[in-house]
């Protein structure tokens, strides 16, 4: 299923000046993944839009580092993901929160194929090149490893 509507062709040959063809869209039970880090950034919000526009189920991860096992690291992640939480529950919305640990792009994936998600949404967070050649990109890397739509909120 792909990302975000199923279509459905209708014969539109009613009158003369109408489309030979229209389309009616479907919405199907989607999931939506959002990777939030980052208060300042749109990312969560943009989630949320489409969320509620289409009705999506909603999974929130944030993903401590693998080599930073402190609680600090993982204190953050769960604050982050309460710091969503409050977001959501002004928008009236509600989401699944699933703090993850490792890579930041090999744990997003990960739980996106365990869930089976249609779309992960991710930031960005404008490196300088030489930051995304040393460090890499966390959204680069979604998209490649991602087996659904991406979106990356700039």
């Amino acid at each position: 299923m792909r990302f975000p509507v199923i279509w459905r062709e209708v014969d539109g040959r009613e009158s003369l000046g109408q489309p030979l063809v229209r389309f009616d869209f479907v919405l199907a039970d989607h999931t939506i993944l959002v990777a939030y880090d980052d208060p300042e950034s749109q990312t969560l919000g943009r989630a949320a839009d489409y969320a509620e526009a289409l009705g999506s189920k909603l999974i929130v991860t944030n993903v401590a580092p693998p080599q930073d096992g402190t609680p600090d690291a993982e204190r953050l992640a769960q604050e982050r993901l309460e710091q969503a939480r409050g977001y959501l529950e002004g928008r009236g919305l509600e989401a699944d929160l699933v703090p993850t640990k490792g890579t930041p792009a090999d744990a997003i994936v990960r739980l996106a194929q365990e869930r089976n998600v249609d779309l992960i949404v991710v930031g960005s967070r404008h490196k300088r090149f030489f930051e995304r050649l040393v460090e890499g990109s966390v959204n680069q890397n979604v998209l490649r490893g991602a087996g659904c739509d991406v979106l990356v909120v700039y």
